[in-house]
């Protein structure tokens, strides 16, 4: 098997992993489970991340070069989902840094608070609008994500 091969079928496999990750999430939405939401999208943004390291290498490295004019990924971008999931994956960081700037005032994590009004974008510690998912103060379009993933794989050989 050719060493670009090796890459792109273990994305596939992470594009796999993200998809049933993400329909468990679309379940967990329908039955208002809050906690399977968030458990789901954590899973579903891991494997979006992994696709994109994969596929991304660093410029100039040796996979870089292997992967070189075998997938054309122009025109879409993962990076913003790779910050997300870093935060998610170092939230205790992000926890003290939440933490040394809190006064007290109303916060909230873990929340589905789509249509919520007047409040501050960094009361929102982990919460779902809709589909976006806002990380104090931070916004992150899942369904741009999930439509990014479809078109990598698209791209496949």
């Amino acid at each position: 098997m050719e060493k670009w091969k090796v890459y792109t079928q273990e994305a596939r496999t992470q594009i796999d992993f993200a998809e049933r990750s993400w329909i468990a999430f679309l379940a967990a939405e329908s039955r208002e489970d809050v906690r399977n939401v968030f458990f789901n999208l954590q899973h579903f943004l891991g494997h979006a991340a992994l696709v994109n390291k994969i596929l991304e290498p660093r410029l100039g490295s040796e996979r870089q070069l292997i992967l070189l004019n075998h997938i054309d990924l122009s025109g879409l971008d993962l990076k913003p989902f790779r910050r997300l999931r870093n935060h998610l994956e170092h939230f205790d960081e992000r926890l003290d840094k939440w933490g040394s700037k809190f006064h007290g005032n109303a916060f909230f994590d873990m929340n589905l608070v789509t249509g919520a009004k007047g409040f501050p974008e960094s009361a929102f510690l982990r919460v779902l609008d809709a589909h976006i998912f806002k990380f104090y103060g931070e916004a992150y379009d899942l369904d741009q994500l999930h439509n990014t993933l479809v078109a990598i794989e698209s791209r496949m050989p």
